[in-house]
């Protein structure tokens, strides 16, 4: 049996990359691991099943492009898409605080490149498959989804994200 205890949420498959059973898997900004984990953790109709990396990847500060052994073309790889990706939490490389991931953008400025500045993140919702963060400006709260596919840019030294947000997201 898998413990969950000891897997941290690492992202979702988003699609194939190429015909040769590789996958983009959206990863938190600033997310950094000490070697390549020996196994992946994907959660398969609910159950956790183990998948063994044949490689991992960087593509971009968001996305990680990884192939699993025994998977080699976009059939196989199929069932895998929009999956929810977990490793184990001792290849996390933990930075300046105890807190892992999401947490770590507590207080952090929230900008958008159309709408401006949209407020402070007061908290985060793990909740769901999809990590919100609470935006608060002010007497304004929004809720504002944690996907690295629409973050643009993390900058540590100003604590600040900005977004790239589908049109009309920020008004909600």
């Amino acid at each position: 049996m898998i413990d969950l205890d000891g897997l941290v949420r690492l992202g979702t498959i988003l699609k194939s990359h190429g015909v040769n059973g590789e996958m983009a898997l959206s990863v938190p900004p600033g997310l950094d691991w000490s070697d390549d984990p020996d196994h992946l953790v994907c959660m398969m109709d609910g159950i956790p099943v183990p998948f063994y990396p044949d490689s991992i990847r960087g593509k971009s500060s968001t996305v990680v492009l990884v192939k699993f052994q025994d998977y080699d073309n976009v059939d196989d790889i199929s069932r895998f898409m929009g999956v929810t990706v977990y490793m184990p939490r001792e290849y996390l490389v933990e930075h300046d605080s105890d807190e892992l991931l999401w947490e770590r953008f507590l207080g952090w400025q929230v900008s958008d490149t159309a709408v401006g500045p949209l407020g402070v993140i007061k908290a985060v919702d793990e909740s769901t498959p999809n990590v919100l963060f609470l935006v608060v400006d002010g007497s304004r709260e929004r809720v504002i989804p944690a996907n690295p596919v629409w973050i643009t840019q993390v900058d540590k030294n100003e604590r600040t994200l900005r977004y790239n947000l589908p049109e009309g997201l920020a008004d909600l």
